[in-house]
């Protein structure tokens, strides 16, 4: 199995994936120093998630919607989580580009049929 130029197998060497996520604080000059940063440390590929609030979960501000597990997110609802995470999708052609640019392999995990057809519009290899 291939993806892209690396050759993923038993005889193969270590493929190493970086996850960008939501490790850019919708700042996509943050989201390229990442990428750049994942070269650097030897990372193959870099992988992003392609989803929107709104194909994850709803606009609800019920107790079943809302964090409560002693992080950051605690008294927030899962609809605010998901729509400070995710990746804009007018962002994920360049960060793509960049990627390529670096050297390395550009994909992402789509979360519902829109973002696979979104995905395979960008032609990413996986």
């Amino acid at each position: 199995m291939n993806i892209g130029k690396f050759e993923i197998g038993e005889k193969s060497g270590t493929f190493i994936i970086a996850e960008l996520s939501a490790n850019h604080g919708h700042d996509i000059n943050i989201a390229k120093e990442t990428i750049k940063a994942a070269k650097k440390a030897g990372a193959d590929a870099i992988k992003i998630q392609t989803y929107t609030a709104d194909t994850l979960t709803i606009d609800c501000d019920n107790e079943y919607f809302k964090l409560s597990s002693g992080t950051i997110w605690d008294g927030r609802t899962l609809y605010d989580l998901y729509s400070e995470a995710f990746t804009p999708w007018e962002w994920q052609e360049e960060l793509m580009e960049y990627a390529k640019e670096l050297g390395l392999i550009f994909f992402s995990t789509p979360f519902d049929k829109t973002a696979v057809d979104f995905l395979e519009k960008l032609n990413v290899p996986a």
